[in-house]
Parts: structure tokens; C-alpha cells; sequence
């Protein structure tokens, strides 16, 4: 008779504990939580992403006295339709084939871009090993645009 009882008793914690679970339903947007924020939005919608490419002067694998070229990336040309503002921050990602970033450059604006100038020149400054902004191990690009920080509301 006690495993019956067990039994009964396990039946009706697991039915008051998902009791709890199933009455509190709440929608949270996390990107409300602070005081005096706002929801991010976007800068942009379309970008055109352009590569300066270099060749670099290197020695053969196969042959040491033999010179090569190997094609570096040193700069993501970037554009868009839309003005973007001062402060205004665009990096350029160069990623591999396992999507981590090997390389990457980022320009503040120091005055307005309007969507009809040409094209933003983002040097790429950072790499994760030597030589890692080699044209054969880039295998994807990513273009972040942050916005200016938004200004504080006084209470």
C-alpha cells in the first residue's frame, strides 16, 4: 500500500510545480530593460562591400630562391544609400571558413556620409596571425554599423 502512496504523492508535487509554470507566461524584451532606453534599430539596410587588394612579394613553399605574390587584403571599401551621421562606426570583419574573424578594420565618422558620396576606405588594421588577410583565407565578410551612442535623458 505505501508505493501507491508514493506514488500519489509524487503525482501531485509534479502537478503543483508545473502549476507554477504554466500560469506565468510574460513577454520580456530585454532591449527595454534599462532606464531611458530605447530599442536598437538598424543604422542601415544595404551595403556594398568592395576589396583593395595588394600583392605582396613572398617566398615559394616549393622553391626558396623563387619569388611569389600573394594577394593581401588591406582595405574594405564600403558604401550605402544611407546618410549616416558623425560618430558613426563601420567595421569591417574578414572571417575564415570556420566564421571566426582573422582580420578587421574600423573608421569613426568624423563628419556626415551622405548615401550619394563615394565610397568609405576601411583600412584593415588588426590581424589575428601574420599574412591572416590572405586572399585564400578569407572566406567571408562581415560589415558592423553602429550608430552614434544615444544621448542620455535627464529625469
Amino acid at each position: 500500500m505505501q508505493p501507491i502512496i508514493m506514488l500519489a504523492l509524487v503525482g501531485v508535487a509534479a502537478m503543483a510545480m508545473s502549476m507554477g509554470f504554466l500560469t506565468n507566461t510574460f513577454v520580456l524584451n530585454v532591449q527595454t530593460l534599462g532606464v531611458a532606453e530605447e530599442d536598437l534599430i538598424s543604422p542601415i539596410k544595404t551595403a556594398n562591400i568592395d576589396f583593395t587588394i595588394s600583392k605582396i612579394p613572398g617566398v615559394s613553399p616549393n622553391n626558396p630562391s623563387e619569388t611569389v605574390f600573394k594577394n593581401r587584403i588591406i582595405k574594405c571599401s564600403f558604401h550605402t544609400p544611407t546618410t549616416l551621421g558623425p560618430s558613426t562606426t563601420i567595421i569591417c570583419k574578414l572571417t575564415d571558413a570556420d566564421d571566426d574573424v582573422i582580420a578587421e578594420g574600423k573608421v569613426v565618422l568624423a563628419r556626415t556620409l551622405t548615401g550619394s558620396s563615394n565610397y568609405m576606405l576601411i583600412p584593415i588594421s588588426q590581424q589575428a596571425y601574420p599574412f591572416s588577410h590572405d586572399v585564400q583565407k578569407v572566406h567571408d565578410v562581415k560589415i558592423v554599423v553602429l550608430g552614434p551612442r544615444p544621448s542620455t535623458v535627464a529625469p
